[in-house]
């Protein structure tokens, strides 16, 4: 990984890789994070992970696990608050965006060796509890090396503008839930992109954008983060993950700083 001068920030984004993120509803952005700051993220999201890891199980025995997780991983360790804040991470996120965001929520994520099943194709807009989300973006940072095998992200580019009838545009139970082929005619077609990270990169989606992951076929874990940056006017709708929001009345907006900071 090159020292830090040379890592990729928002003054050095090329006007391409926006243009291609806003065509394609994902970009890969190369070594956004130093050495040293990968090997700190993780350590702080090992640590997280033993202390409040939740476990999603799978397989028709439920003895595999699709995924090991922790949700608002920002709100709970002040380590991992300044990697969600990351401003090189916020001020890719607002150039590629092209409008005000707010930082939601910030996940640490896992897929244990030998053991975690693909993640189902899906997108991330059907599962937020919110409306208003024409910017609405994820940061998937890699705090290790994931290649194919470790079950690296693949996207369907241009899924992001397909129209309101071909997609989940929002659940309020995960009951709800259909895959993309049921509402979407052509997705079988249509072609899928698999982008390989290492360590300190980070892959940008729109909510809207297709996207799955493979199982982790290595000997190591899979860990990641996922941050999602979302519309400053975003508004509160009843859904699928809102726990910690269920206080709050339907159109309110989620303007509050200290629980939703304005990022650049």
């Amino acid at each position: 990984m090159p020292p830090l001068s040379e890592l990729t920030t928002a003054e050095n984004l090329s006007e391409d890789t926006v243009r291609r993120y806003r065509d394609d509803g994902f970009v890969h952005i190369p070594q956004v994070l130093s050495t040293e700051e990968v090997s700190t993220y993780r350590a702080a999201s090992e640590a997280l992970l033993e202390r409040d890891m939740e476990i999603w199980a799978g397989g028709e025995d439920g003895g595999q696990v699709e995924v090991n997780y922790v949700t608002q991983a920002w709100r709970k360790d002040e380590t991992l608050r300044a990697l969600a804040l990351h401003p090189g991470l916020s001020g890719i996120a607002a150039r590629l965006a092209g409008g005000p965001l707010r930082l939601y929520s910030s996940e640490v994520l896992v897929k244990e060796p030998r053991k975690a099943l693909p993640t189902l194709v899906h997108d991330d807009e059907a599962g937020l509890p919110m409306a208003g989300l024409s910017l609405t973006l994820t940061a998937w940072i890699a705090l290790v090396d994931v290649p194919v095998e470790r079950g690296c992200l693949s996207y369907v580019p241009g899924s992001h503008l397909r129209k309101e009838s071909e997609r989940l545009v929002h659940m309020t139970s995960f009951e709800h839930f259909r895959p993309p082929e049921d509402i979407w005619p052509d997705y079988p077609w249509q072609p899928r992109v698999t982008v390989p990270l290492r360590a300190g990169d980070v892959a940008f989606h729109h909510c809207r954008t297709v996207h799955m992951a493979g199982a982790n076929d290595t000997d190591e874990r899979r860990i990641g983060h996922g941050v999602i940056f979302m519309d400053d006017g975003t508004t509160y709708l009843p859904g699928v993950t809102d726990g910690y929001l269920s206080h709050m009345r339907p159109g309110q907006r989620l303007d509050d700083d200290k629980l939703f900071p304005v990022v650049d």
